[in-house]
């Protein structure tokens, strides 16, 4: 398939300065990112473009944010997305950008009670397009570079029939008189608040919340020395010390000599970060036999 590549700054801005011309005014939109899988932290990977007449794909590593907010914080274009929460987050989160102007038809399909809600099975049950599931893009490593052609081919089969989508979707929520409740839940998504609180990356771990206060502070330390040296490694957290192990190593700290770490770590790093683990193990264990005032 035929695409518009977009590298840098003066080709997003081109191509926007093309789609007001011609008085585009909607896009269908959706982004890649990484997200602790196979690199340290989260970060839009690609974003990929249907706008009725081009597909268009966007690699934002020689983008700045605020080029890039040309497009995803502009008012007058509206973006089709499907199932956006993720995408707003990831963006508000990783690079202080809010996609404005969205109609995101997930909870349209919610509202018409599909038995299968992913993409796919909407495409395929409204259109007729069998699109075939590659698994090994779902877990594909968006940060290398050059992007494989079939990748990128994946990456645009979930913006080529959004806004074919969308007609027919629309009109089935008009006629079963849905469309008032779909308006609000789509505004309810884009209104809501994604910045995340500090302490929502602990909340996610499991075992976190049933953790004694002391317990909860501990394991906290822990976990930001592990990303410490995640970021130092660029690697994903769970690669340098698995969410389980720092559960473990909270409620009994003799298991810090138990832990496996990656060969992808040096000597010298294992043993710097064992250092600090120790450290604050033997913290947590002083205020514990501190009698109370």
């Amino acid at each position: 398939m035929s695409y518009i590549n977009i590298e840098n700054g003066a080709g997003l801005r081109s191509y926007l300065e093309k789609f007001e011309e011609k008085e585009f005014h909607i896009i269908a939109l959706d982004i890649e990112a990484e997200c602790n899988c196979h690199a340290y932290g989260e970060r839009l990977c690609l974003a990929q473009i249907f706008d009725g007449v081009n597909h268009a794909i966007i690699d934002p590593f020689n983008i700045s944010n605020n080029t890039l907010k040309l497009l995803f914080e502009n008012p007058n274009v509206l973006k089709v997305m499907y199932d956006a929460g993720s995408d707003l987050s990831l963006l508000k989160n990783s690079a202080g950008i809010e996609i404005k102007s969205i109609l995101d038809l997930r909870p349209a399909v919610e509202l018409l009670n599909y038995e299968k809600k992913d993409l796919h099975s909407i495409i395929a049950s409204e259109l007729g397009i069998i699109l075939g599931k590659k698994r090994k893009y779902q877990q594909y490593n968006w940060t290398k570079r050059p992007i494989a052609e079939e990748a990128i081919d994946y990456a645009l089969n979930d913006v080529r029939h959004l806004l074919e989508l969308k007609d027919i979707i629309l009109a089935k929520l008009y006629a079963k008189k849905l469309m008032e409740i779909y308006l609000l839940k789509n505004l309810q998504i884009q209104n809501k608040d994604y910045t995340r609180a500090p302490e929502d990356k602990y909340k996610k771990i499991s075992g976190y919340n049933s953790l004694q206060n002391d317990e909860k502070k501990f394991f906290q330390k822990v976990f930001d020395i592990r990303d410490k040296y995640a970021k130092q490694c660029n690697l994903p957290p769970h690669n340098v010390i698995h969410k389980t192990d720092i559960i473990r190593i909270t409620k009994d700290s003799g298991y810090i000599d138990h832990i496996r770490f990656s060969k992808r770590l040096g000597k010298d790093l294992v043993q710097d970060m064992l250092r600090e683990i120790r450290k604050a193990a033997k913290t947590f264990s002083a205020g514990r036999q501190r009698p109370p005032r």
